[in-house]
């Protein structure tokens, strides 16, 4: 069985906003896919998983369409705008569809990946030793492993980015810095939610998968595929409690600025009353108090 691997539009933004619906119909047809994911609807959900089981005369599996939706964000560093057309973030909305059977058909669309994901996809399916042509979810793990990498540096992006927030404490805070931050953190922390839910879906699937494969994969191979896949969950989960991390961090750096900016204002505050009093002549001072104090002041000399 030989695997293919397909890329359609880097980032995602032709299929999505360019592409009409009979054309990402057309597009995901080979795949045996439903055609509620031609729709609007599922090019801006934050994420799912989806398959579709073909049976033999015995109840075994003879094919499987899968399709899953995973997003993440990146912030450019200020070295790499030249790289990204000056831009200060980037969406990646990466979607996959893959269709299996047991007569030889292995295929992998990719829409929506960064390049350098798509290049390791490919060159992992065609070298990758353990990849078995009975296991319907055997191109799926390296295209986890990528996008687990994916999520990785792009949490370490912000993480790194809040500590150097925090390293400069003793500057005047850029309050609309810290609030795109936290958008960035925030967004993170959702999809990565999702991703992992997504995730946990998939295993659910593999165990189904291994129930109706009757052929082909045997006890060891099913444990150690089982293993691998929630191995894979706990790293993403790992990265998620990182991402929630950086944005607890950075809702504290935010209540921090508020309260220097707010205790530096009250001792300007009264700095300035002091100097007024110190500073400022007895007849503005005179002048100046209530006109009760006035009367009780002539009233003294009568």
């Amino acid at each position: 069985m030989t695997s293919t691997v397909l890329a359609y539009d880097e980032n995602g933004d032709w299929f999505k906003n360019r592409c009409t619906e009979a054309n990402r119909r057309k597009i995901l047809e080979p795949f045996q896919v439903p055609d509620i994911l031609s729709s609007k609807l599922c090019t801006e959900l934050n994420g799912y998983f989806g398959c579709r089981s073909s049976l033999g005369d015995e109840g075994n599996l003879i094919g499987l369409s899968t399709w899953f939706r995973i997003l993440t964000k990146r912030v450019v560093e200020p070295g790499e705008k030249k790289l990204y057309s000056g831009e200060a973030y980037l969406w990646y909305e990466m979607a996959f569809f893959t269709l299996w059977s047991t007569l030889g058909t292995a295929r992998v669309l990719c829409i929506g990946t960064p390049s350098e994901m798509r290049v390791r996809i490919e060159q992992e399916l065609r070298i990758r030793p353990a990849f078995n042509p009975n296991d319907p979810f055997a191109m799926l793990r390296p295209v986890l492993d990528e996008v687990l990498r994916a999520y990785d540096d792009d949490t370490w992006r912000v993480a790194k980015t809040v500590r150097r927030v925090e390293k400069k404490r003793n500057v005047r805070p850029d309050f609309e810095e810290l609030h795109d931050l936290a958008r960035h953190a925030c967004h993170l922390v959702e999809i990565e939610t999702v991703a992992i839910e997504t995730m946990e879906r998939m295993i659910i699937q593999q165990n189904v998968n291994f129930e109706l494969l009757r052929t082909g994969l045997d006890k060891t191979y099913q444990i150690q595929a089982g293993e691998y896949m929630a191995f894979q969950l706990q790293m993403m989960k790992s990265v998620r409690s990182r991402a929630q991390a950086t944005l607890d961090r950075l809702i504290g750096e935010v209540a921090l600025a508020y309260n220097t900016l707010a205790s530096m204002d009250n001792r300007i505050m009264k700095s300035v009353t002091i100097l007024a009093m110190v500073f400022l002549p007895a007849t503005f001072v005179a002048v100046s108090s209530p006109p009760r104090l006035r009367h009780e002041a002539r009233a003294s000399f009568v």
